[in-house]
């Protein structure tokens, strides 16, 4: 077998967040030829195929049918493509490895951990997360850090309880968040709406992992952080259309929206109505 090689052409969006790496592509190679997919990274693959020929380690090829929204756990494999018949969408998914091991170790976990081998399987919530942060990496981060935190905190405790050969369920962390502390954290979200808000930072206050603290948060709330700090920024978004001159592009900024598209996508979710047609409302 040839050495394989990278040199099939492929479109790809990369982007990149706190612990997490986005990769989203169309291979357009098709017919014979070698191309090595990352180390464990988590791919999906959303194009379906008849027949695609592939192997691991270098050992003997496999042809098989490769449904649509096909998951991939590559671990320390090398796993390599050899025939396609027609083009195909992924997306590869690389996560620091740190991040695991911080979540076990929260967790009660051994932090001697690594992803199982997996490939060509079908699993709900990674294709959902997937298929979210394909669009992330399409549009330049739209949604904003605090959504992609919340997915790869999502994705990354799915991968921990259901690929890593760890059959213990997770330690309750001891420690609540009591009214006091969450008037606190409430306080600190709406002092700071304007700002980059992380999961981790706001989990500091507790102080709690962030990832017992989303759990926490919803329990008390009824919605995890990223979506309570969405309905805050709209809701102070409407005062200040109702009460300034500012306008929606000023106003989004404001709020903690990095884009006034997006801003206005969302408010019109939300509220029903643009933020035009509600200041004329109002």
């Amino acid at each position: 077998m040839q050495p394989p090689n990278t040199e099939p052409k492929a479109c790809i969006y990369k982007a990149e967040w706190n612990d997490l790496v986005i990769e989203y592509g169309r291979l357009e190679k098709v017919g014979l030829f070698d191309f090595a997919m990352p180390k464990n990274a988590i791919s999906v693959a959303f194009t379906p195929h008849e027949k695609v020929t592939w192997s691991v380690d270098g050992g003997k090829s496999q042809t098989t049918t490769l449904p649509a929204g096909s998951v991939f756990l590559y671990s320390e494999r090398e796993f390599v493509w050899h025939q396609r018949h027609k083009e195909s969408e992924y997306v590869n998914l690389l996560l620091e490895p740190t991040l695991l091991r911080r979540l076990a170790s929260e967790s009660g976990l051994s932090t001697n951990i690594e992803l199982e081998h997996k490939v060509i399987f079908p699993d709900a919530t990674i294709l959902h997360v997937a298929q979210l942060l394909k669009s992330e990496a399409i549009n330049g981060g739209l949604a904003g850090n605090l959504y992609v935190e919340s997915l790869r905190n999502l994705l990354s405790l799915h991968l921990l309880r259901n690929y890593t050969g760890i059959i213990k369920t997770p330690k309750q962390e001891a420690g609540v968040i009591g009214a006091l502390k969450l008037k606190q954290i409430k306080d600190y979200i709406e002092d700071n709406l304007a700002s980059e808000l992380s999961i981790e930072t706001i989990a500091s206050l507790v102080p709690m992992s962030q990832f017992h603290f989303a759990r926490a948060f919803k329990s008390l709330t009824g919605e995890p952080p990223h979506h309570y700090i969405l309905q805050r920024r709209i809701e102070r978004a409407k005062v200040l259309l109702k009460v300034t001159q500012y306008s929606a592009a000023e106003i989004a900024y404001q709020v903690g929206f990095s884009n006034p598209s997006h801003f206005t996508s969302q408010f019109r979710k939300i509220v029903g109505a643009t933020p035009k047609y509600f200041r004329e409302g109002a």
